[in-house]
């Protein structure tokens, strides 16, 4: 009871605080990180124009190294961080009217607990949530942009959110995708890529040319590419062999349709969805060519064009039950 409670409390408290900003006024100007925007740079949380909600808990990162690269794109956007489980009363279209556009670097849903009837089981984010992030895809007012191993968030229960943003990973379990079991996901760091882009004219690969060079981490796990717009590539082969410390542990994987693919574009609801897959650490984030990805992204998601683009292809990609009129 006390823990509810004290959960109650924080939501609470972040709501009225993120509330106090005029919908219309960028945050108040805060110290400037040493190493983020830099001496007559954006200020912490950035002052830009676009209101970005950024959402984390699941997966442990470098918060420092992340928020740097968030406050440099700051002339642009101006940016709150909320953690699970408070991110998900954002959920809410009324609460929702705080943001622009949502970005995802979260994974929850990964571990067992034990729930109220003593069962195992894995972490559900609750029939609210899930309610209220359908009416908001089918609202299609936000963008929203998931990074990285936001791919991973509650697979195990919710299996519509995982058709959101196309794909579905979780490197300790097996997944579920689209109605098909798959082993526990690959997962191998530090690998040397050629990212090449694939749709040129699209506004989230401009100014980054043919491609760029990158070492980060990639995944091997089930996609769905005949629902998404491909936009980047990556020269490295996802397949078992190549992932040698699971491999020489016995681990196997089928080859998967789209395991190339390092980002996209889709629809959910009205929604426009981008999926970049790169981003585990400041390698990436401190290439230029990767904070132009997600710069970009965030401005095509924040777009009237992308929401015009949505509505115009609302069935493409979306769980059907949350295609436009659709009930759960």
């Amino acid at each position: 009871m006390r823990t509810a409670l004290v959960r109650i409390l924080v939501v609470v408290a972040l709501c009225a605080a993120i509330a106090g900003l005029r919908a219309d006024q960028a945050p108040p100007q805060q110290p400037t990180r040493q190493g983020g925007g830099g001496r007559g740079g954006p200020p912490q949380g950035g002052a830009g124009p676009i209101r970005v909600m950024f959402v984390t808990k699941g997966h442990p990162y470098d918060r420092e190294g992340l928020a740097v690269m968030l406050d440099a794109l700051g002339k642009d956007i101006s940016w709150s961080h909320v953690e699970h489980p408070a991110a998900t009363t954002f959920f809410d279209p009324k609460n929702a009217e705080l943001f622009d556009v949502f970005v995802f670097f979260d994974a929850p849903g990964r571990q067992r607990m034990t729930k109220p009837d003593g069962t195992q089981g894995f972490e559900d984010p609750g029939p609210a949530a899930k309610k209220n992030l359908q009416a908001l895809m089918q609202a299609g007012t936000k963008g929203m942009v998931f990074l990285h191993h936001s791919l991973a968030a509650w697979n195990h229960t919710w299996p519509e959110y995982t058709e959101v943003i196309g794909g579905a990973c979780d490197w300790g379990s097996p997944v579920t995708f689209k109605g098909k079991e798959y082993p526990n996901s690959g997962a191998q760091g530090g690998v040397k890529q050629r990212i090449t882009v694939v749709d040129k004219a699209h506004p989230i690969t401009q100014g980054i040319g043919d491609g760029f060079d990158i070492t980060d981490e990639t995944y091997l796990c089930p996609y769905a590419p005949e629902t998404v717009q491909p936009l980047l590539k990556s020269d490295f082969k996802a397949v078992d062999a190549n992932f040698p410390n699971r491999y020489a542990s016995g681990w196997r994987h089928p080859e998967v349709a789209g395991s190339d693919l390092a980002g996209w574009v889709k629809v959910s609801g009205r929604t426009p969805i981008a999926y970049l897959q790169n981003g585990h650490d400041r390698t990436a984030w401190e290439n230029p060519a990767y904070q132009t990805l997600v710069l970009n992204a965030i401005k095509w998601a924040a777009s009237k064009e992308a929401k015009a683009w949505a509505v115009a292809n609302a069935k493409t990609g979306t769980p059907a039950a949350w295609r436009p009129g659709g009930t759960n």
